[in-house]
């Protein structure tokens, strides 16, 4: 793969995606512990709160954006329907989670297989030809973060169960994640090196070229 090749990959991966990984990373950790330390119902109900609390501001924002508009359309209309209903969804999450509870591992386990999808594609289709080092190890990661995402979505366990499952998974994808944003830094900084390398040797030959061809005008120029 040619050098520009390489840096467009590497320049087109966002590291700062590595808050997320971070925020999945605390997450996960708040499953495991929360749940070792018997609050695993709690937590799962208040993840279903915090997901309705996200619901309802959608719908305030789009009741928001449905009145600054002067002229109105019936795709405007459709919208503000739409956020109405999230809206609602939203406020039934935080007033009655428990039917939410039961079809949890679903809804988290496709998450958590999209995220680890994300992680498996990246470490294959952007570190590893860009020539990260070790880029297997993000990938071996995210294999095993998809494997029980799928395990996730079948599972009819107890709630303690699933939610140590989850926060494990968590953990393991975070991990494939960072290890993605840390081995697209380093290769940043490879890429980087090696290129001022070359503008260095390139230089140093057009300096030596220039001043062979200085000598050579020089030579023809006398006169016997």
């Amino acid at each position: 793969m040619s050098n520009k090749n390489k840096k467009d990959r590497i320049s087109n991966y966002n590291a700062g995606t590595v808050i997320a990984d971070i925020v999945m990373l605390l997450l996960g950790l708040v499953f495991f512990i929360g749940t070792l330390m018997g609050k695993g119902d709690d937590i799962a109900a208040g993840f279903v709160r915090i997901i309705g609390g996200i619901l309802i501001l959608v719908g305030v924002f789009e009741l928001i954006n449905f009145l600054r508009i002067k002229e109105k359309t019936v795709f405007d209309v459709i919208v503000l329907a739409i956020g109405s209903a999230i809206a609602v969804i939203g406020i039934v999450f935080i007033v009655n989670p428990l039917p939410v509870i039961t079809v949890f591992n679903f809804i988290f386990g496709i998450i958590v297989a999209v995220y680890a999808i994300v992680i498996i594609f990246t470490s294959v289709g952007t570190l590893r030809p860009s020539g990260a080092k070790y880029w297997w190890f993000s990938l071996l990661f995210g294999i095993i973060a998809l494997g029980m995402g799928i395990f996730i979505i079948f599972f009819n366990g107890a709630t303690k169960a699933l939610t140590i499952i989850i926060g494990i998974t968590l953990v393991l994808g975070s991990v494939g994640g960072m290890a993605n944003a840390i081995l697209a830094s380093q290769a940043k900084k490879e890429f980087k090196a090696n290129s001022k390398i070359l503008e260095d040797a390139t230089f140093t030959v057009d300096s030596t070229t220039t001043v062979e061809e200085s000598d050579g005008k020089g030579e023809d120029n006398v006169k016997y």
